[in-house]
């Protein structure tokens, strides 16, 4: 059983925390958003609606009854109840019998919010969002960061002193471009412990409800396209034009950017602009983001996870890789770079999947030569799993 039982501002120094008391399986404890002052004038106190999407989603993915005993956004509470809660019964996510029980509705609307926002993780998807909204007839004008979980989705120490150093990038990227920004913490992460890609969007959702007094509209960068909607409950990005329907307040709509093209193509856009080319930032959380500068100056990817090697491949068929010489680290490229082509085509034999299908459908537009070598090293690579196999049938005992 979950219970959300009150909400409540606490201040420290330059912070302030949005906290609510909640209980899971009768154990008290505190969960709490935080932000810099100067924006806890823009937090909705009329509602807990930030609370009840978190709690509600957890509830969902660990078959927990959820009562909330504060008000939540009557338009919040019809997308959750109506729209999402029958789609996860009807798939099997959770039991039928689940009880979700919204005691109180909040009707308060905010027709003075003006803020539109998007989140700026650096990425190859938050960049086009930006690129492709920073001057359309709805234009971002604030930028955000948020701690929920993509530097550490249980949280601790090492994920906050990330996101610590995080900030000061997109602070000073959102200089550059002229903009506010607004960075969120929470112990979401520590408190509720789900998995981050299982619940990414439900997690950042969450950070943008606390701030209806702010936000009128929000654009959410898509992960993938249209034409792969299905409801695949282990990755939200999958049917996030489902969330977006569904999770709104009174007066503030989600809005799925870039949900008509493909990874490539973004990556083509914002390696028309400059700025990216000393910001992009798209690796993992290995131990390899040692990398990342103490002095907050510069942001290096470690050039080893998968998702360094797709993007620099990607460019390499692009013709920009050259570009993006002070974030990438090109000797490990060039030392790997039959390895990294390698990659690409067993993900697509492997898993057919949709990332290196776009990168191998350029590199024959653009008749891109791929040397035997690569072909020798897919072949290593397409071996390794039975050369598991092999070795844990000889590990086994009869």
């Amino acid at each position: 059983m979950i219970e959300l039982d009150k909400i409540f501002i606490r201040r420290d120094n330059n912070k302030v925390f949005f906290c609510a008391t909640i209980k899971i399986d009768h154990i008290v404890q505190e969960l709490w958003f935080s932000t810099d002052k100067k924006f806890e004038k823009y937090i909705a106190l009329t509602n807990g609606d930030c609370f009840a999407l978190a709690l509600f989603i957890y509830a969902i993915f660990t078959n927990k009854s959820f009562i909330c005993n504060v008000p939540v956004s009557k338009r919040l509470k019809y997308g959750l109840i109506h729209v999402l809660l029958n789609t996860f019964i009807k798939n099997g996510v959770c039991s039928k019998e689940l009880t979700i029980d919204f005691k109180f509705e909040d009707e308060t609307t905010f027709p003075d919010a003006t803020g539109i926002g998007t989140a700026m993780s650096l990425g190859v998807d938050s960049f086009y969002t930006l690129s492709k909204n920073i001057e359309s007839s709805h234009a971002v004008n604030i930028l955000t960061l948020f701690n929920g979980g993509a530097y550490g989705e249980y949280g601790g120490d090492v994920a906050r002193d990330l996101f610590e150093k995080m900030k000061q990038h997109v602070s000073n990227l959102s200089e550059d471009f002229g903009l506010d920004f607004l960075w969120v913490d929470t112990n979401l992460n520590e408190v509720l412990k789900m998995p981050f890609v299982k619940t990414h969007t439900f997690r950042n959702f969450a950070c943008v409800l606390m701030f209806q007094k702010l936000f009128k509209t929000y654009y959410y960068a898509s992960g993938t396209t249209l034409d792969n909607f299905k409801l695949n409950f282990n990755d939200p990005m999958y049917y996030d034009l489902l969330n977006s329907k569904a999770i709104a307040g009174n007066s503030l709509e989600f809005h799925i950017s870039g949900l008509n093209e493909g990874r490539l193509f973004k990556t083509q856009v914002i390696s028309e602009h400059p700025l990216t080319f000393n910001n992009l930032n798209v690796c993992l959380i290995t131990s390899d983001n040692e990398k990342l500068s103490k002095n907050n100056k510069k942001l290096i990817n470690c050039s080893k996870c998968f998702k360094c090697i797709r993007t620099m491949v990607t460019l390499e068929v692009l013709g920009k890789l050259h570009l993006y010489k002070n974030v990438f680290d090109l000797n490990v490229y060039k030392e790997n770079k039959e390895k990294y082509l390698a990659e690409i085509l067993y993900n697509k034999i492997r898993a057919n999947n949709i990332f290196s299908q776009e990168i191998l459908g350029q590199i024959k537009l653009n008749k891109y030569h791929i040397s035997y070598k690569v072909y020798y090293y897919l072949f290593l690579r397409v071996l390794q799993p039975l050369g598991k196999r092999i070795n844990n049938s000889k590990n086994l005992k009869y």
